[in-house]
C-alpha cells in the first residue's frame, strides 16, 4: 500500500522528516517496508543550444552536437532523430542525477564518455528522462525564448514527493487510505486531525427522476447515490495527476481520477457511471439465481457464477459490485452526466467473486477488508464536489442514501488495573483516555478504574478489552516500557497425552537423525492425480491457486518435493520426517461432515547414506535402512513382541496388537521421474491417530532388570523352499520356544547349487535366559528340537549339517 508523505501532510501538522515518519509508522504497527523518493530536483539540468549537428564518423544512429550552456561549449553526443541546430534543449551536465532507473536500482548518473571514440560530456534529455512525460520519441525541444544557462527547476513546476510503502494487515481496513494513517500518526504523536470534507449533511431525501433499490440487503446494507449533471470530461489539473502518479496510479480523466483520488485519500471506493448510458432510470442491487455472462471494463467476458452481486440499470447489469463496472456504462469522452455510487458491500460476498474472477481490483481489495460502513454518504459528497470543481458540472443538492441494514455499535470497557497489568504499565485513567483520543473512540461513560467507549464503525477489529489495551501499548510505544524488575511465575499447564505422544514421535525421529520438514495440506490436483483417485479426495471450493487445490491424502507430496528440491541444490542424501495432517472422503467426519482427518508420520530415506570417500564406496540407502529406523522408532513406544508386520505386494504393513498403523514402501520409479529424483527413495508413514489408539490396549513398557545369570545361545541352520519368507520362520520359532527364550535375530542367509534347484539356507541364533540359574545343554536341545519338529511340518524345514 503506497501512502504519500505530503498527502499525509494535508491531515497534520507533521514537522518528522520522511524516514523519521517511517519509523515512527513501523512502531504503530504500520510496518513501512521501503521509502522511496519520488520525482526529481533536476539539479544540474540547465537551458543549453545547440550551435551545430553532425553525423558521427562511426555510428549511423549517433550525431555529434555542439551545445552552448552558457558558462562553456560543450561536444555532446546525442541519438535522437529531432536534434537540430537552434534548438534549446534541457542539458544534463557531468555529474547530475537523472530520474531513471537503471538494472542495479540506482538513479543515472552523468559521466564523461566516449562513444564510438568520440567524447561527449553530458546529455541532451528527453521528456521521460527528466521524469516530465512518458515521450521517448526524441529529445525535449524548449521555448526558444528561454535564456541560455536557466536551471530546468525554474522552468517547471517539479513535484517531489517520499512514498511510505505500508504492509497493511487484514484486520486494520482503516489503513488503507491516506486518512486512516494519518489517524495513527495524530494519535501517536498527540497532533490535531484535519479533515479536508464536510461530515454532517441534512437527510434530502431521493435523486429527482432516478430510483436506487437493494434487493439483498445481506449483501450490500448501503448504496448511496449522487448526480452531477453538464461535466465536461478533460484531462486532470496537475496537482490531481501528480498525487495520483506519486503512489503509483495512472491518470485516466478528471472523473475517474477523483474517484480514485477520494477512494485513497478516505477508504471508499467509488464508482462513476455515465448516466445516459443507464436504462429506465434505475439502480438495483441483486444477485441472479442463474450465471451470467458479463463484461468488464477491461474488455474481458466473464462467467459469473449464481449469487454474485450485480449493480443493474432497468434491464441488465452494469457492473460486478465491488470489483469492476461495466464497458457499456463507463464515462467516455461524451459523458455529461454522471451517477456516483458509493456503497458498501458484504465482505465475504466481494471476497468470493474477486476469488472466482481472479480479479483483485484496488475496490476490491478494500470492500474484502470491510470498509466503513458510516463512510458512504460522506465520500460521495466529498467526491461529487471535486468532480463538479473538476469537470464544471452542476452537482445536484438531492442525494439517494438507501440504507436498509444499519451497522452494528460496538461498545467496550477498559479497566485501568487490567491495561497495567497486561502492559507493565502504571497509567492513570487520563492518561488512557489521552492515548485514546486520537483514535476517534467515543466516551460514554467514566470511572476511576474504567472508561466506557463506542468503538467507530471504521475500526472493526476492535472487538474486545484486549484490543483496546494493545491500542494503548503501541500508541505509546513498547520501547518506552521498561522491563520488569520481577517475573510472576505460573505453573504450565499439564500436556495431554495426544501432545505427549505427538511430542515423543518428533523427538525420536530427530534422535534417529531424521530432520523435520513442513509441508502445505494443500497440493495442485496434478500431483494428487499421482497419489491415487481424484474422485475420493477432497478439493477446495475456492483455491487460492491452482497449487493449492486439493487436500493431501498423503505426506508423500511433501516428502518427495522436499527430496527434489535438496536434490536440486547438490544434496546427496536426505533423511526427512514429518508429522501433519491427512484428509480423505468417510462416511463419517472427524471434525467436519464427511472428512476424515488423521494426523499421519513420515519417515523418508533418499539418495546416498555414504558418498565416495578415500576410506569407503559410496553407498545408497536401502529399505532395510528405513525399516531399521522404523523399527527403532516403535519400540520407544510398545514392545517389540507387539509389533507385527506383514507384507502385501512390495509393501510391508505395520501393526500394533494386530490394529494396522501404516506401512513401509520403495517409492515408484515412475513418480520419482514425475520429481526429477534420480536415486532410490524410501517412506514409511503411520498413522498417529490409530497409533494412539492401538497404545491404548498395548501392554507398557516396563523396567526388566539385568538378568544375574548368563545367556545361552544356540545356532542352527535349516534349508527351505526359496519362496519361503523369513518372518513365518521367525514367527513359528516364537510360538514354540518356551519363555527363556529372550533373542531371536536370523544372522546368515545363503542361496547356490548345492543346496539344491530353488533353495535356501537361513542360520538363526537364539538366546536362552534363566533368572533363576544357568542354561546348559541338556535344558536346550529339547526345545530345539521342539521348534526344528514345528519348522518341518509347517515348511519342510531340513536342518543343514
Amino acid at each position: 500500500m503506497n501512502i504519500s508523505y505530503n498527502w499525509l501532510k494535508d491531515f497534520i501538522d507533521l514537522e518528522l522528516g520522511p524516514e523519521e515518519t517511517a519509523e515512527k509508522l513501523t512502531l504503530i504497527g504500520l510496518e513501512v517496508e521501503s521509502v522511496e523518493e519520488y520525482g526529481s530536483s533536476l539539479d544540474g539540468v540547465i537551458v543549453g543550444e545547440v550551435l551545430d549537428v553532425s553525423d558521427h564518423p562511426n555510428a549511423d544512429r549517433l550525431r555529434i552536437c555542439k551545445v552552448d550552456t552558457g558558462s562553456e561549449k560543450l561536444q555532446i553526443i546525442c541519438g535522437a532523430d529531432n536534434v537540430a541546430k537552434g534548438q534549446k534543449v534541457p542539458v544534463a551536465t557531468v555529474g547530475t542525477t537523472l530520474p531513471v532507473k537503471l538494472e542495479d536500482g540506482s538513479n543515472l548518473k552523468i559521466k564523461k564518455a566516449k562513444l564510438r571514440g568520440e567524447e561527449s560530456k553530458g546529455m541532451i534529455c528527453a521528456e521521460d528522462e527528466l521524469g516530465l512525460g512518458t515521450d521517448h520519441d526524441g529529445i525535449m525541444v524548449l521555448d526558444e525564448n528561454l535564456k541560455i544557462g536557466k536551471p530546468v527547476n525554474e522552468i517547471f513546476d517539479l513535484y517531489t514527493d517520499y512514498i511510505f510503502d505500508i504492509a497493511i494487515t487484514p484486520n486494520r481496513p482503516d489503513a488503507t487510505c491516506h486518512l486512516g494513517v494519518a489517524r495513527d500518526l495524530a494519535a501517536a504523536l498527540n497532533l490535531d486531525l484535519k479533515k479536508p470534507y464536510q461530515t454532517e449533511f441534512e437527510d434530502q431525501g431521493s435523486l429527482s427522476d432516478f430510483e436506487i433499490s437493494i434487493k439483498n440487503p445481506k449483501k450490500c446494507p448501503r448504496y448511496v447515490g449522487k448526480i452531477i449533471r453538464d461535466v465536461t470530461i478533460e484531462e486532470s489539473p496537475k496537482w490531481l495527476k501528480d498525487r495520483l502518479k506519486a503512489i503509483g496510479v495512472r491518470p485516466v480523466n478528471n472523473v475517474v481520477d477523483a474517484t480514485n483520488y477520494v477512494m485513497y485519500e478516505m477508504g471508499q471506493p467509488l464508482h462513476a457511471f455515465d448516466m445516459n448510458t443507464l436504462k429506465g432510470n434505475q439502480i438495483i442491487v441483486r444477485d441472479y439465481e442463474k450465471e451470467i455472462s458479463f463484461e468488464t471494463l477491461d474488455h474481458v467476458k466473464r462467467d459469473c457464477s449464481p449469487g454474485t452481486l450485480f449493480i443493474c440499470d432497468a434491464e441488465e447489469p452494469v457492473a460486478i459490485a465491488g470489483i469492476m463496472g461495466g464497458v457499456d456504462s463507463e464515462v467516455s469522452d461524451d459523458t455529461s452526466d454522471i451517477l456516483l455510487e458509493s456503497a458498501y458491500f458484504d465482505p465475504g460476498t466481494i471476497r468470493k467473486t474477486a476469488k472466482e474472477q481472479t480479479l483483485q481490483t484496488d475496490a476490491s481489495y478494500r470492500f474484502e477488508r470491510g470498509i466503513d460502513p458510516e463512510m458512504q454518504r460522506t465520500a460521495a459528497e466529498h467526491a461529487a464536489k471535486l468532480i463538479a470543481d473538476l469537470t464544471g458540472g452542476n452537482m445536484e443538492e438531492t442525494c439517494s442514501d438507501v440504507h436498509p441494514k444499519k451497522a452494528e455499535i460496538r461498545e467496550l470497557n477498559l479497566r485501568k488495573s487490567y491495561v497495567n497489568r497486561l502492559l507493565g504499565t502504571e497509567f492513570d485513567i487520563a492518561e488512557i483516555d489521552t492515548l485514546l483520543n486520537g483514535l476517534e473512540l467515543e466516551e460514554l461513560d467514566r470511572s476511576e478504574d474504567a472508561i466506557h467507549y463506542r468503538i467507530p464503525t471504521f475500526r472493526p477489529d476492535l472487538e474486545r478489552e484486549v484490543d483496546l489495551i494493545e491500542e494503548v501499548g503501541r500508541l505509546y510505544d513498547y520501547n518506552n516500557i521498561e522491563a520488569p524488575k520481577h517475573t510472576r511465575f505460573t505453573s504450565p499447564e499439564p500436556i495431554n497425552d495426544w501432545e505427549k505422544l505427538k511430542s515423543k514421535a518428533k523427538r525420536t525421529a530427530s534422535g534417529l537423525r531424521f530432520r523435520e520438514i513442513y509441508s502445505n495440506s494443500l497440493m495442485p490436483d496434478k500431483d494428487a492425480e499421482l497419489l491415487g483417485d481424484l474422485d475420493e479426495m477432497i478439493h477446495t471450493l475456492n483455491p487460492i491457486s491452482t497449487d493449492m487445490t486439493t487436500l493431501r491424502p498423503s505426506l508423500l507430496y511433501g516428502f518427495l518435493k522436499s527430496v527434489a528440491y535438496n536434490f536440486n541444490r547438490n544434496a546427496k542424501g536426505v533423511r526427512f520426517f514429518e508429522v501433519g495432517n491427512v484428509f480423505e472422503k468417510a462416511k463419517s467426519g472427524t471434525y467436519h461432515h464427511n472428512i476424515q482427518e488423521e494426523t499421519n508420520l513420515l519417515m523418508g530415506l533418499a539418495g546416498f547414506k555414504h558418498i565416495d570417500h578415500w576410506k569407503t564406496e559410496p553407498e545408497l540407502y536401502d529399505i532395510f535402512d528405513l525399516k531399521a529406523s522404523l523399527h527403532s522408532f516403535l519400540k520407544q513406544f510398545v514392545p517389540e513382541e507387539s509389533i507385527n508386520t506383514s507384507q502385501e505386494g512390495n509393501e510391508l504393513h505395520y501393526s500394533i496388537n494386530d490394529k494396522p498403523i501404516g506401512r513401509l514402501f520403495q517409492v515408484d520409479e515412475q513418480l520419482l521421474e514425475v520429481y526429477e529424483i534420480k536415486q532410490p527413495a524410501f517412506t514409511a508413514e503411520i498413522s498417529l491417530s490409530r497409533m494412539s489408539k492401538a497404545l491404548e490396549s498395548a501392554e507398557e513398557k516396563g523396567y526388566e532388570p539385568v538378568p544375574k545369570f548368563p545367556s545361552f545361545d544356540f545356532d542352527f541352520a535349516v534349508i527351505v523352499d526359496a519362496d519361503v519368507p523369513a518372518g513365518k520362520l521367525l514367527k513359528t520359532i516364537e510360538e514354540h520356544a518356551s519363555d527363556s527364550l529372550k533373542e531371536l535375530d536370523i544372522f546368515d542367509v545363503f542361496e547356490g547349487e548345492s543346496l539344491g534347484k530353488n533353495k535356501k539356507s537361513l542360520a538363526f541364533r537364539l538366546s536362552f535366559v534363566d533368572k533363576n540359574k544357568t542354561l546348559t545343554i541338556n535344558e536346550v536341545e529339547p526345545i530345539i528340537e521342539k521348534v526344528l519338529k514345528a519348522l518341518d511340518k509347517n515348511y519342510s524345514a531340513k536342518l543343514r549339517s
